[in-house]
């Protein structure tokens, strides 16, 4: 077992609710149309008057960013100074702020919801910010308005995203970051030439077993991804490799835009190479150090090996060995394998 570094509790400072999907955007926005839909509001918003908090104050003129808004007179603004302050929406820009950042997006990009984002992961952008704050179990603060790593976005809209400090993952709802703005920067772009998240998270970082590094030449071009988290003192990694490197030997060929990975859990690569001599793996590893320094196939890793995770090659994961919280190992996975090999994902 490869335990994650540290367990985070999520202080949630913005409302969780689903967005309101709308059948026609609308051509100019209403303060009603940026009630918990923090993709239409602007980067920030500039105060309109002096206001005093006693013991600090915002000055006219000055840019804050927004934390919070559920349609109603106040707004919870972030100062970048370490304070949240609730604002009312007539001392800010806000309305004029967000219809001038509306009037900039197209037509697709403004009819862009939040399901569409969720189910289609070649939109997920690489970092998001996020309005809410986090406190790790180490007792640091994470304040609000801080962007952060991309994992996964599941089918009921938690977002999984990491934090280099104390490499943590962190949870929040599509409705606390900024996900779905972001994505209206790709989803004008051809699906098939949107940036392969799998493929940049491996680049650079695989070897053979030999050890010598392996080109990047054709990473881009491959549409599935076995990702095998294992280690040479794990006996369940070596009762199940040799199931994996037979079904794989028999599908290669055919399948050439599937591409293997051992995602090591040894310590020393030397550990690494001897496990994939003896078990005569057909297929690339990714050391251990090289995998913790890459958030997004790191953060695939749930505490137990073998685990075998089946990704597109925008990180959406299609098979797994854990069904929701529980483990269930990598021969389920597996037959997850089998089945999207079948449908032609990989050819």
């Amino acid at each position: 077992m490869l335990p994650l570094r540290s367990v985070v509790v999520l202080v949630a400072l913005v409302s969780s609710a689903a967005f309101t999907s709308a059948a026609t955007p609308p051509q100019t926005l209403t303060l009603q149309d940026l009630s918990n839909r923090p993709d239409r509001w602007p980067a920030q918003v500039t105060i309109q008057r002096a206001l005093n908090f006693g013991a600090s104050k915002l000055a006219a003129g000055q840019k804050v960013a927004i934390v919070e808004y559920n349609g109603g007179s106040e707004l919870g603004v972030d100062a970048g100074n370490g304070q949240l302050y609730g604002i009312d929406v007539k001392d800010c820009d806000l309305l004029e702020a967000a219809n001038a950042a509306w009037a900039k997006l197209t037509p697709e990009q403004r009819a862009l919801e939040p399901k569409a984002v969720i189910e289609d992961a070649s939109l997920w952008p690489a970092k998001v910010r996020c309005t809410s704050a986090f406190t790790l179990n180490s007792g640091k603060e994470i304040p609000p308005n801080q962007e952060f790593e991309l994992l996964s976005i599941d089918r009921g809209g938690q977002v999984t995203l990491w934090t280099s400090e104390g490499q943590a993952k962190l949870s929040a709802q599509v409705a606390q970051t900024d996900v779905v703005a972001r994505a209206r920067e790709l989803v004008t772009i051809d699906p098939a030439k949107r940036p392969a998240r799998i493929a940049n998270a491996l680049k650079g970082k695989l070897v053979d077993p030999t050890g010598k590094r392996v080109a990047d030449g054709n990473l881009e071009d491959q549409k599935l991804f076995a990702l095998y988290y294992g280690a040479s003192w794990c006996g369940p990694c070596r009762q199940f490799s040799p199931s994996l490197v037979k079904y794989i030997n028999s599908i290669a060929v055919a399948n050439p835009k599937l591409t293997v990975v051992l995602m090591s859990n040894d310590e020393k690569d030397a550990d690494m190479l001897k496990y994939m001599q003896e078990e005569k793996m057909p297929w690339v590893a990714m050391p251990m150090k090289a995998m913790q320094e890459s958030p997004i196939v790191y953060g695939y890793l749930r505490g137990s090996i073998p685990q075998l995770t089946i990704v597109d090659r925008y990180g959406k994961v299609l098979a797994d060995s854990w069904s929701g919280n529980q483990y269930v190992g990598p021969k389920p996975a597996l037959v997850g394998l089998e089945k999207v090999i079948k449908s032609g994902a990989a050819k």
